[in-house]
């Protein structure tokens, strides 16, 4: 048996990112991962014996400390990203953008092209961690040749320091309002209000490189567990069917969503999320002895045209 030599032992720590300069600190860790596309070299004699590398990005994944302020909020949930008014921006655009990882132990990578394409979820309440994993993807450099020895990154030797780290931390309990609706005006949630995003984006491509994404559509969605609506008001957010007295063509089959939508807005202490023209988009009632008769219920931004969708303060 050879002896042991504990040296070779590569023992990790924490980190902090540096985006475009701001410093985000996180909750549990941090993966960086590469995602490489291989094409399969076929051979009509050996069949499939070898492959070779088409396409590459790199992806930063974690949860980010619950921080709410302007400096978290501008990196992790852009207003570039949510209130556009016409799609198909480019998320890092023709310029390189800087990522950094900054290791605790003075070891990390430089990302020359980089930039955010996965915003977190946000929790309202108390119990959670305030925010859901993010993700960075890093492509290839502006001017860069595939083979250069820095195309996609650099390692970095960078002196640790923590005089960036935030005291605060976001952690209270909120209440919800669909602003004009009635019996809607102060909702408490059983579990709290969680904040989802759906983003579409499209690959830009270089020759078989992704060099970039493409916004191509956002809308912000709520879920939560409401204890104050009744099963009337639920059923007429709903919209389903004809209710009698609404105008016609505004409920039921042949209806828009945006139709019954109106602001929704949950906060705290420190801490306010709207959703603009926000419509139920899912509902349960629930026949159980454990269980509120409303379970879970969904919102979803519903425009009649383009306009803002979310604000965060």
């Amino acid at each position: 048996m050879p002896a042991l030599n504990l040296n070779s032992i590569l023992v990790g720590g924490p980190c902090k990112l540096l985006d475009n300069g701001n410093a985000i600190y996180f909750e549990d860790g941090v993966k960086l991962t590469p995602h490489p596309t291989w094409r399969q070299i076929p051979s009509d004699v050996g069949g499939d014996l070898d492959d070779v590398l088409v396409d590459l990005v790199w992806k930063i994944t974690g949860r980010p400390k619950s921080v709410w302020n302007a400096a978290y909020r501008a990196s992790l949930l852009p207003d570039a990203y949510t209130n556009w008014p016409v799609s198909g921006a480019r998320f890092c655009g023709p310029a390189n953008r800087a990522v950094s990882i900054i290791g605790a132990d003075s070891n990390g990578f430089d990302f020359p092209r980089a930039c955010l394409t996965k915003m977190p979820t946000v929790f309202g309440g108390v119990g959670r961690p305030l925010y859901g994993e993010v993700e960075y993807t890093a492509f290839i450099a502006d001017g860069a040749q595939v083979t250069d020895a820095n195309a996609f990154y650099s390692v970095n030797n960078t002196a640790w320091t923590q005089n960036d780290y935030p005291a605060a931390h976001q952690e209270t309990l909120c209440t919800g309002a669909w602003a004009g609706v009635p019996d809607w005006d102060t909702v408490f949630a059983e579990g709290g209000f969680k904040l989802a995003h759906e983003l579409r984006v499209s690959p830009v491509r270089q020759g078989n490189l992704t060099v970039d994404y493409r916004l191509t559509s956002y809308r912000a969605m709520i879920s939560f567990i409401p204890q104050a609506p009744t099963v009337s008001d639920l059923l007429a957010a709903l919209a389903l069917q004809g209710i009698a007295g609404a105008p016609a063509g505004s409920f039921g089959i042949g209806s828009r969503r945006s139709a019954t939508a109106n602001d929704f807005s949950f906060s705290g202490p420190g801490l306010s999320v709207t959703v603009k023209s926000a419509a139920v988009n899912h509902g349960v009632f629930c026949f159980d002895n454990r269980l509120n008769r409303i379970g879970e219920i969904g919102m979803i931004t519903a425009l009649a045209q383009p306009g803002t969708r979310l604000v965060l303060a």
